[in-house]
């Protein structure tokens, strides 16, 4: 073998001096990147090409091109060559090079040599046409090492006349990226050089050379699976030989998106015959979910219709992987029809990800005349963590909660241990192959994997007494294979009630200035006695608001557990109240705060929606009590202003706190003359035996008219300028006084009321979706534009409505959104020599043009050219949020760097409505001249 490759390499050099434009009749080829050094930027660089037999000229030379300006032949002393014989007139050969990179970078290597193969059907004049294949690889400390994926399965197969043709590349990714396969005959065909299709492409699927698919129906065609790879061309009808290309991309999740980072293009042959063999069948095993550490053992099964003898072969990542691949048997030899083979494999941690394994199962017959036909299947494996195992759960001191688990089984290999809570039990188990958490848990935090306990005070609040807190953990696996454990069992906890708990916040009469609200709370039931022997005082406050503690009132100072405030403002203020419990004077502890049920109507043509908000340390959302909405005038001919009668009950756990009133409930439509007066009683629960349940609050009343008068038509707004950009190409950097020109027009097209009063025009600074629109101005019926002056930021939207003279607003106009124009931008060379001249690296200030606009922080990372970082820098942390950088050439420990090329990982942060503008990442190089 020693010799051939010697006499090839020095057949190669003569031909390269001799004979460069000679045919070397490739069929098919790819290239594969393998980087081989963790620290340098080297990599292994295989070019495969698969080249007809019959010819007499062998592989090479040719060019390879690294995508960095460097270009070489491969058939140097450097490269080594393997020749091997695959059949059907096929040998595959096979050059390693490698090459070091100057730095980070996206890079695509090319090959290209002279010629393809002659008489190709779908491209004109094939042996004169080169043969070109690329791959792009993405260079980045920032996402980690990158390798392309590996093509398993050679592109050798031939198919038959009317046959459906089958081929898998058997694609597997060394670091665990997604894989996704791309064909499209419009972008994606067989080329002849950089960005140059071969002359007169056609698909194999035009009616030139098909015309039925194998059942005999139409129209045929040629597709990919893009997750699973498999090509289908069904199916032939012309017999010859012909090329296509597809492409195989690797997908990484990167700041939770997945992003493409590589490519490799396989550019191959296929060749159909007239034949009458049909096509070996196979019988898989179901698809499989396992928890890692399963020993799989299944059997595969194949045949043949003609009874020919067939071989059965496994490709893909079990047999790929490093640490314990999957094995069969019999391997690689025919064998009588029906047969078997016996796959293995022992799943271990390391196999955890979050796609699944795919198999690809090929089977081939040996027939007595023909071509040997093949088909190929994909069968899926899925490899899970196993379900972290929950040891102790303990109430500890200020109501909070340890939770303590045993060591990770797979502790080696995941990366982070999630811990989720819910108030009161769900007691699920997962469905098979479940992994993650259900809807329901928050997330509350994650350690790493050498820790074994998290202590939950609920942001330092401590945990609300008498409540049942219930937790689970869900295992993490790392980038780029991801993955998610089998969720643990649950466990629960319900928190002591040492001190008093709010049961009523109940308003018990709305006025504006003689409310009422009836408020009860319970003793500290499971209070230390000993230490706290007693006897206990309470001394309650109210506070305005759902929360917090603004306009704090002390109430009383009692022995007893409940109270009515009075001489309040229910019908318009929202109030929330505190227990706190005091011993002989002296303040032991209090309770978690509770508000009033504030409940809110909403005007729909001939209908009332009803939405009720609190903030209560209770459980309102249990299925079991419904939520009550009561409501006068009941009959619409009837005058019971002051008797309510239950309307609806509704389910919290279904349809939150809302209630569409629409007259449903006892089919009489809502009169629009008629005010309607609503209450709602909420129904909750604490976990505590003691207290009685449901725990019944109600809100205060609230009065609507459904009005159905005609509305006005919204007028159509217009935004007249000034152009962002435009505007601040002669502003200073710092500039922040800006201007909004608008027009409408009303719009009286339709049944809408024409008989208009009054404009007015929102603004909402934080965009269409996001914030509120507040109203900025109030036009007459005859003024038509406006100017907004002196804003501090450009960003923001606009609508305008109409208002008739019966005070009837119209829905809002079309939401007219302007932008900020961001920009940033760095050097890419300066000069740290100290004599005040572009000493330091920095964002661009002049000309004005370039000034950083609208930049809320910047996170740098520069590196050398080895990778290793040499300066970080994030303004948003930094003292003074400078987003100019002003970098001065010190490495973090203040040491001069030496003058060259240095490399730099921006992300800019952008103050923009556009959620694809905030965040833009910037590399480049960074020359530092002394």
């Amino acid at each position: 073998m020693k010799l051939r490759i010697s006499l090839l390499l020095v057949f190669l050099l003569m031909l390269s001096a001799s004979f460069p434009s000679m045919a070397t009749h490739i069929r098919a080829g790819e290239i594969t990147a393998e980087r081989v050094s963790t620290q340098a930027l080297t990599y292994r660089i295989t070019v495969v090409g698969y080249t007809d037999t019959r010819s007499n000229v062998i592989f090479g030379p040719g060019d390879i091109n690294f995508g960095d300006g460097r270009e070489v032949r491969l058939n140097t002393e450097s490269d080594f060559v393997t020749v091997e014989s695959l059949g059907n007139q096929i040998e595959k050969n096979t050059f390693v090079i490698t090459h070091t990179y100057q730095g980070p970078g996206q890079y695509i290597i090319r090959f290209r040599e002279f010629n393809r193969n002659d008489q190709t059907l779908n491209m004109d004049n094939s042996v004169d046409t080169p043969f070109y294949v690329e791959t792009m690889i993405t260079i980045d400390p920032f996402i980690g090492i990158n390798n392309s994926p590996v093509l398993t399965i050679p592109p050798v197969d031939n198919g038959g006349v009317n046959v459906r043709y089958i081929h898998n590349p058997g694609a597997f990714d060394p670091d665990g990226d997604s894989l996704a396969y791309f064909f499209d005959e419009i972008t994606v065909r067989p080329r002849q050089g950089f960005q140059r299709f071969v002359n007169n492409y056609r698909s194999p699927a035009s009616n030139e050379f098909s015309f039925n698919r194998e059942d005999g129906s139409t129209p045929p065609f040629i597709s990919i699976n893009p997750i699973t790879g498999d090509l289908i061309w069904d199916a032939p009808g012309l017999a010859g030989q012909y090329n296509i290309a597809f492409q195989v991309q690797e997908w990484r999740k990167i700041g939770g998106e997945y992003q493409m980072i590589g490519y490799v293009i396989r550019d191959m042959q296929i060749i159909i015959e007239n034949t009458n063999n049909q096509r070996p069948e196979l019988i898989l095993p179901p698809d499989l979910c396992v928890v890692a550490g399963t020993k799989i053992e299944e059997i595969i099964q194949g045949s043949d219709p003609d009874g020919d003898p067939i071989k059965i072969e496994i490709f893909g990542d079990p047999v790929e992987i490093n640490t314990s691949p999957a094995t069969y048997s019999p391997e690689g030899v025919f064998q009588s029809s029906p047969g078997i083979i016996d796959f293995e494999w022992q799943t271990v941690c390391s196999h955890v990800r979050e796609r699944e394994y795919q198999v690809r199962i090929r089977i081939s017959d040996q027939p007595r005349s023909g071509p040997s036909l093949v088909d190929i299947r994909t069968w899926n494996i899925k490899v899970v963590g196993p379900p972290p195992i929950i040891e102790d759960l303990e109430q500890e001191a200020g109501r909070s909660v340890n939770l303590s688990w045993e060591p990770y089984s797979c502790g080696t290999t995941a990366e982070t241990m999630q811990v989720w809570r819910r108030l009161n039990s769900d007691p699920y188990e997962p469905d098979s192959c479940e992994t993650g958490i259900r809807a329901g848990y928050e997330l509350i935090g994650t350690t790493n994997m050498g820790v074994f306990n998290f202590l939950d005070t609920n942001n330092g609040e401590g945990l609300a007494p008498g409540n049942t807190y219930c937790y689970r953990l869900v295992a993490a696996y790392p980038p780029p294979r991801l993955g998610e454990s089998i969720v643990s069992e649950e466990i629960c906890i319900t928190i002591d009630v040492d001190v008093p708990i709010i049961t009523n916040v109940s308003v018990e009469d709305t006025d504006t200035e003689n409310g009422q609200i009836f408020v009860r709370w319970t003793p500290p039931y499971d209070i230390d006695r000993e230490q706290f022997p007693g006897p206990f005082t309470y001394e309650l406050f109210r506070s305005v608001g759902f929360t917090g503690n603004q306009n704090r009132v002390a109430l009383i100072s009692t022995t007893d557990t409940s109270f009515t405030d009075t001489g309040i403002n229910t019908e318009n203020l929202v109030y929330n109240y505190k227990v706190i419990l005091k011993e002989n004077n002296t303040v032991i502890d209090s309770s978690s705060a509770a508000s009033s049920v504030r409940l809110t109507p909403t005007i729909i043509n001939e209908a009332i929606r009803l939405n009720w908000n609190f903030n209560v340390p209770w459980n309102n959302t249990v299925s079991e009590f419904k939520h009550e909405v009561y409501r006068n005038r009941t009959d619409p001919e009837a005058e019971d202003e002051e008797n309510f009668e239950l309307i609806a009950e509704v389910d919290p756990t279904i349809d939150g706190f809302t209630y569409l009133d629409d007259g449903s409930h006892n089919g009489v439509t809502l009169q629009r003359d008629i005010e309607y007066c609503y209450l709602v009683v909420t129904k909750g629960t604490y976990n505590v035996d003691m207290i009685e349940m449901p725990l019944e609050n109600k809100s205060q009343i609230v009065c609507a008219r459904p009005d159905d008068d005609r509305l006005p038509c919204p007028p159509v707004l217009t935004f007249e300028g000034p152009e962002c950009s435009e505007y601040l190409s002669d502003k200073s950097c710092g500039f922040n006084s800006f201007v909004h020109d608008l027009s409408w027009e009303p719009d009286f097209t339709g049944n809408c009321d024409d008989e208009l009063n009054e404009f007015r025009l929102y603004f909402n600074p934080d965009g269409e979706d996001d914030g509120q629109f507040n109203l900025v101005g109030t036009f007459s019926q005859f003024e038509f534009q406006t100017r907004i002056s002196d804003l501090s930021n450009y960003r923001g939207c606009y609508y305008i409505t109409a208002i008739d003279r019966s005070g009837n607003e119209s829905d809002p106009s079309n939401i007219v959104c302007v932008d900020n124009c961001p920009f940033y931008e760095l050097p890419n060379t300066f000069t740290p020599n100290g004599d005040g001249i572009n000493d330091t690296f920095m964002a661009f200030d002049n000309p004005l043009s370039k000034c950083p606009r609208f930049v809320l922080g910047v996170e740098i990372f520069i590196v050398n050219r080895w990778g290793v970082e040499v300066f970080n820098y994030n303004s948003l942390t930094a003292t003074e949020n400078d987003v100019f950088i002003r970098w001065d050439g010190r490495d973090k420990n203040g040491n001069e760097l030496p003058a060259g090329t240095y490399f730099y990982s921006a992300t800019v942060l952008f103050d923009v409505l556009d959620p694809s503008l905030r965040e833009r990442k910037l590399k480049g190089t960074i020359q530092i001249v002394k």
